[in-house]
């Protein structure tokens, strides 16, 4: 490719200059090294663009006919490397990103101010959506990479980042508000505001309370994290959500003692598709700023 634009580039500037020799001083050339690039390019496409005499250059039909083409088409290749220079320097560009909720009301908004600070240029789109949902954005080629849990289907790459812990969420009046912390055993049988079952923070729920021996009783269920928040304020409920749930709601936030309610989050991207330049550059942020040992 390198080769053919250059080939290009020696006939347009003799068909410019009208002089084998002003064009190779143009392009830095031997009149012989330029010579054999127009007799490649003629070979390439199968027609003579040039006539040489002694006392002139000067271009074929073919060559009249073909002038236009080929400088929009260095014209356009110029462009295209331009634009993939762009983007290598991460100076244009565009990420797909599905996460899980929790993700977006925790550590996300930093995360985001600090890329746009690095990397201003960068589109950044956003989906939140549940954990299985975000395996089949990524796994579809849909977006470019998610955050979630680990991936049930093949297909998809998982690199762990952080551990996302449940937490009890409970009114400012509520009698346990004044505890440091609560056992999963306390919490058997009380109605509580729960997510979906199709989310990860149920699934992680169904399963540490089967393996405790517990009851867990939906009192009321709820797609949105914000809305099970909104309704514990309100004092209609005790809800078990990610720690990063809680933000600014007027709530209380105790931790669960002695049992492990807690997802590893990761990133998950395509089994043998490359990233993006912008998409690397996110991950190298989110290993920077997430990941532990």
């Amino acid at each position: 490719m390198k080769n053919l634009l250059q080939h290009v580039q020696a006939f347009l500037a003799v068909a410019r200059h009208g002089s084998f020799a002003r064009a190779a001083e143009e392009l830095h050339l031997s009149p012989p090294a330029l010579t054999v690039q127009i007799q490649q390019l003629e070979a390439w496409l199968e027609v003579q663009l040039l006539e040489r005499t002694p006392r002139r250059v000067q271009l074929t039909t073919a060559g009249e006919e073909l002038r236009g083409p080929l400088e929009r088409i260095l014209v356009d290749l110029g462009d295209v490397q331009t634009h993939a220079r762009d983007l290598a320097g991460l100076r244009r560009g565009r990420i797909t990103l599905a996460a899980l909720p929790s993700f977006f009301m925790g550590p996300f908004p930093e995360l985001l101010k600090t890329f746009q600070a690095r990397h201003p240029a960068i589109e950044v789109r956003l989906q939140d959506v549940v954990a299985g949902r975000v395996e089949a954005l990524v796994r579809e080629g849909q977006v470019d990479l998610g955050i979630g849990v680990r991936p049930r289907a093949v297909g998809l790459d998982f690199q762990p980042l952080y551990v996302d812990h449940l937490q009890l969420f409970v009114p400012r009046d509520h009698p346990w508000a004044g505890r440091a912390e609560i056992t999963l055993g306390e919490l058997d049988a009380v109605p509580l505001l729960l997510t979906g079952r199709d989310s990860s923070v149920r699934e992680c729920l169904d399963f540490a309370f089967a393996a405790a021996g517990l009851r867990l009783v939906a009192a009321l269920e709820a797609n949105y994290m914000s809305t099970l928040l909104a309704l514990v304020a309100a004092g209609q409920g005790l809800a078990l959500l990610p720690e990063s749930a809680g933000g600014e709601a007027p709530v209380v936030a105790l931790p669960v003692r002695g049992e492990s309610l807690a997802r590893p989050l990761g990133i998950l991207t395509p089994t043998g598709r490359s990233l993006t330049p912008a998409a690397h550059a996110f991950v190298a942020l989110l290993r920077e700023r997430l990941q532990t040992d």
